[in-house]
């Protein structure tokens, strides 16, 4: 996640990410860094649904609710997410450094700022058959949805920022995951639901501190969000424990978050309550709400040309003890027109493993694969107590991830990359599902700087 470092330079490097520090970058002026990711492709999904221009991810690489079709789409970001960024780091003498990071998300497919919650509001009143891919993310169109923070790194002391910024847990996946977050071969890439400790929305947090410390091996981290908002208590915190020791590498990650929000698209019969309570279906949605709690344990292996990972993070959600308005405002200022207060009265309870590897074939050649798994229990009361079949979503259920991909690069830059995932779903995970699985072959092109 974050390696102890000698110097506070070195410290906001790792922060901001390679090049932060580097005066001889062409991107580089007086300290400011400009950088980004531009990754397109093609993929065929054997059950899928049209692509998106505006949202986080162009195709449903996994089998979604909407996929009942075979299609073959222009995807975007299928090694994960396309950004652009101004990142700094500044020596302010005695050891500190001043550091900042903004960083916007793009759909390079349609020119387009991310904003995926749009791309559920395009599905508002569409027959599911109808449907567009449309996913909740944590990029709702703000201008910098991936980061805005600035702070402070010390060589002793550690580095602390402000602002929006990816939470510890969101962090270890990232660090953790064999297939380096991809949205088209990552359970864990794709959805947020695990780096987002129960809520893709939460996988970043604004009004939040972030404090990081490395001493020899070891590693530490806390977190804490501040409420910024009148219409909901959305706080959190969070702390990570990790070690590096001769090639191993693990983290063990606690968060804590309040009135968590998972957005998706209003039916037709929704439509008309939340045009009836005066909220706007071009900017409103259904919001289910959910007090959570996140436990993650990670490591890896570097051994010759290899890399193993493994993981594993459960995740306890439960009713808000702050239930949230209708009309509350979301992220990307969307309404919450129709909210579930009590979709936990029963607790849910995911757990989510992961294991794979990476093979450095060649120098510039890379071989990766992963399996991925989520199952829940049954948190139905009523009637559907204890149920383990499709009749409703909160019936316990599972998700299989297979993926293997190569990716090869040309140059530093400019990489290209081809694979496949098979996603499948069961029980309380296919219910409303027209199939229960998806195979989506994909490659792609991508330049970074």
């Amino acid at each position: 996640m974050y390696k102890h470092c000698k110097t506070a330079a070195a410290v906001a490097a790792l922060l901001l990410g390679a090049g932060a520090a580097r005066a001889d970058d062409t991107a580089t002026v007086n300290g400011i860094t400009f950088y980004g990711t531009v990754d397109v492709g093609l993929t065929y999904d054997t059950h899928g649904a049209p692509s998106s221009t505006i949202g986080s991810v162009g195709s449903a690489y996994l089998i979604q609710k909407m996929s009942n079709r075979s299609t073959f789409n222009f995807a975007e970001s299928g090694m994960g997410q396309s950004r652009l960024g101004l990142k700094g780091a500044d020596d302010l003498g005695n050891g500190w450094s001043g550091i900042f990071k903004l960083e916007a998300a793009i759909n390079p497919a349609g020119g387009n700022v991310t904003d995926a919650l749009k791309s559920l509001t395009n599905n508002n009143g569409v027959a599911q058959a109808n449907q567009s891919v449309g996913v909740d993310s944590s990029a709702a169109g703000q201008a910098f949805a991936r980061a805005a923070y600035v702070g402070v790194s010390n060589d002793t002391y550690g580095t602390l920022t402000l602002g929006r910024q990816t939470t510890l847990t969101a962090d270890a996946i990232s660090a953790y995951d064999p297939l380096y977050n991809s949205y088209a071969f990552s359970l864990i890439g794709f959805s947020g639901t695990t780096a987002g400790s129960g809520s893709t929305e939460d996988t970043r947090w604004d009004n939040s501190i972030k404090y990081l410390v490395g001493y020899g091996p070891f590693r530490a981290g806390a977190m804490m969000q501040l409420g910024g908002d009148i219409t909901r208590n959305d706080t959190g915190a969070g702390g990570d424990l990790g070690f590096d020791w001769q090639g191993f590498s693990a983290d063990a990650v606690y968060t804590h978050k309040k009135d968590e929000v998972s957005m998706g698209s209003l039916s037709a019969a929704q439509v008309i309550t939340a045009q009836s309570l005066g909220y706007n279906p071009q900017n409103s949605l259904s919001a289910t709400v959910s007090d959570n709690d996140s436990y993650t344990f990670a490591a890896k292996y570097t051994w010759e040309k290899f890399k193993f990972f493994a993981g594993y993070e459960y995740i306890r959600s439960k009713d808000p003890s702050s239930p949230l308005q209708v009309g509350f405002t979301d992220i990307g200022s969307y309404t919450g027109a129709i909210v579930n207060n009590t979709a936990f009265a029963k607790n849910r309870h995911q757990q989510i493993e992961w294991g794979g590897v990476r093979y450095q074939v060649l120098p510039k050649l890379e071989i990766d694969g992963a399996y991925y798994h989520i199952s829940q229990n049954s948190y139905a009361t009523g009637a559907n107590s204890n149920c383990s079949d499709n009749r409703a979503s909160n019936c316990s259920g599972d998700e299989h991830v297979f993926s293997l991909m190569a990716d090869y690069h040309f140059s530093k830059r400019f990489d290209t990359y081809a694979g496949a995932s098979y996603s499948q779903v069961i029980n309380g995970l296919a219910a409303g599902y027209y199939h229960n699985n998806n195979i989506d072959p994909t490659v792609g092109v991508r330049y970074t700087f």
